[in-house]
């Protein structure tokens, strides 16, 4: 991947919409800019023109391993602990059984722990709205009881451990607190690639050989 000129969007025509089919409506607007202690990152947002299909993600510039990331937030200043989140990148907030898993139309963005939180509030909130429509009761309880909690983080009044892992080393947490570890294999097996997809080119070009080894055969 060539490297985008820093501090500057870039633009970049993708040709049509997948979503739409407007013709050569799809442009990337492309951001690097440096992460203090981490590296430069590219944040890059696909928009159509035409109906206004929007995708986001982050890649960092750098190589970097599989990696586990780990803060406890127990009080304001953690909340401000940097969130690199990528398409492939997965979140848990432990104390609240949370997990945020990539899936096809994941998104990536650069924020912090009081973002992410607000992210999770918003969707518990639409989650809640649709089980009191069901009259789901119980549900509605224990959304709100985790509502209470996340309220609870904010003042500093409760602990929440944030986690980050990426089998593709495009997520980080990045603060004073916190801590990394490696991945095992067991781990990067485990997880989800949102969006994208491995390819090993050895096992391609076995499979390859030996299909035209089947072609040639059948001539």
């Amino acid at each position: 991947m060539s490297e985008k000129p820093e501090g500057e969007i870039q633009e970049v025509r993708l040709g049509d919409c997948p979503i739409c089919g407007g013709k050569g409506t799809l442009k990337a607007l492309q951001y690097v800019h440096e992460i203090p202690y981490f590296g430069k990152v590219m944040e890059s947002t696909i928009i159509c023109e035409r109906c206004g299909y929007r995708n986001a993600d982050v890649m960092i510039l750098e190589d970097r391993p599989p990696k586990l990331y780990t803060v406890k937030v127990e009080n304001e200043k953690d909340l401000f602990t940097r969130v690199v989140r990528s398409k492939s990148g997965t979140i848990e907030l432990d104390e609240i059984g949370v997990k945020i898993e990539p899936g096809p139309a994941a998104e990536g963005f650069v924020s912090n722990v009081e973002g992410v939180i607000e992210r999770v509030r918003e969707t518990l909130l639409m989650a809640r709205d649709f089980r009191k429509q069901e009259g789901d009761e119980e549900a509605v309880k224990r959304v709100d009881e985790i509502l209470q909690y996340l309220e609870d983080v904010r003042e500093g009044k409760k602990p929440l451990t944030v986690k980050i892992m990426d089998p593709l080393g495009n997520s980080a947490l990045i603060g004073e607190k916190v801590r990394s570890r490696l991945l095992t294999q067991g781990e990067i097996e485990s997880l989800s690639l949102g969006p994208y997809v491995i390819v090993d080119p050895e096992k391609d070009e076995s499979q390859f050989s030996e299909e035209n080894a089947g072609e040639e055969k059948a001539d």
